[in-house]
């Protein structure tokens, strides 16, 4: 298996983050016309028959059995449908100054879970830097309080999306660790499009009547970008690579996030945002910082209880 240096897997989560940055505005443009379990059920099944090819090699090589394949599904139910239909439908009837504070809640969430499921030395240094990139995104975003602007429900859908993104980023990378990246986000997208429909169907299949252009291409990057790519580079990393150090690196979303609305808008950017970036990059750094003792990686951890 081709081995991917330190640096480059620190690269392909920048990448990952500018994409999931964008996520946000084109969730906002796409539920214009199409209604949230729409969109979810379209990103997760086209993503993950963007993928399937790979699910077609292994096949032949013998590397999946059915316990697998249940495990996965079963892994991107609880990573895709639940939390994606909640966050569509929490971005639909909240701020969206509230989705940049669900960013700084998820990593948070996901070294808690790591930490306590699974034992995962962090370190005083880690949970500083997470800290204060918290602190940092809650900044960029403006400060924002959850309930200040009246929509009580948008902020519970957020939170319990990230509740579910926070599990999901603890344990995919060791649930997923003998089996391909692209195979197991390719069956995960697919179960999780396969668990929109009741979901869809419940709601009345509500298929839109007039589909603006930007709403369509809002979908299609949707679909092909902030999924199929963003989640395979998410997974194939995790394989690889601590928890920490990956988690750490979602706070760069916000600051993504503002620089995207200054290129599109051309607005100028307030102190806010300066202050809160430079704390999420003085965070990256301390997150990235190694210590005499070697992070434990989940490729690691899967070898030491073989």
């Amino acid at each position: 298996m081709l081995r991917i240096p330190k640096w480059g897997l620190f690269v392909l989560l920048i990448l990952a983050n500018l994409i999931w940055s964008a996520s946000f505005t084109a969730t906002g443009l796409a539920a214009v016309s199409f209604s949230p379990p729409v969109i979810v059920m379209a990103r997760m099944i086209i993503g993950g028959l963007v993928l399937l090819p790979f699910v077609v090699r292994d096949l032949r090589q013998g590397v999946w059995t059915w316990k697998k394949v249940l495990r996965v599904a079963l892994l991107g139910l609880l990573g895709f449908t639940v939390p994606v239909t909640m966050e569509t439908e929490g971005i639909r009837v909240s701020s969206p100054a509230l989705g940049a504070v669900s960013i700084a809640l998820e990593p948070l969430l996901t070294l808690v879970v790591s930490a306590f499921a699974f034992r995962t030395p962090l370190g005083p240094r880690r949970w500083l830097a997470m800290l204060l990139a918290a602190a940092g995104a809650w900044v960029v975003a403006g400060c924002p309080r959850p309930g200040f602007t009246g929509y009580l429900l948008g902020d519970l859908l957020m939170l319990g999306a990230v509740a579910c993104y926070a599990i999901y980023n603890a344990i995919s990378g060791r649930l997923t660790a003998d089996v391909s990246a692209a195979g197991a986000t390719s069956i995960m997208l697919l179960a999780a499009g396969i668990g929109c429909v009741p979901i869809d169907a419940w709601t009345g299949f509500a298929w839109p009547r007039h589909v603006t252009p930007a709403s369509l291409w809002s979908l299609v990057f949707l679909a092909f970008f902030a999924t199929a790519l963003a989640y395979l580079i998410w997974i194939l990393v995790l394989q690889d690579h601590d928890v920490a150090s990956a988690a750490i690196t979602l706070y760069l979303q916000p600051v993504f996030g503002v620089l995207i609305s200054i290129a599109v808008t051309g607005e100028r950017p307030s102190a806010l945002f300066y202050v809160g970036g430079a704390m999420i990059l003085v965070a990256l750094f301390l997150g990235q910082h190694r210590s005499k003792e070697k992070p434990v990686t989940v490729s690691e951890m899967e070898r030491a209880s073989m």
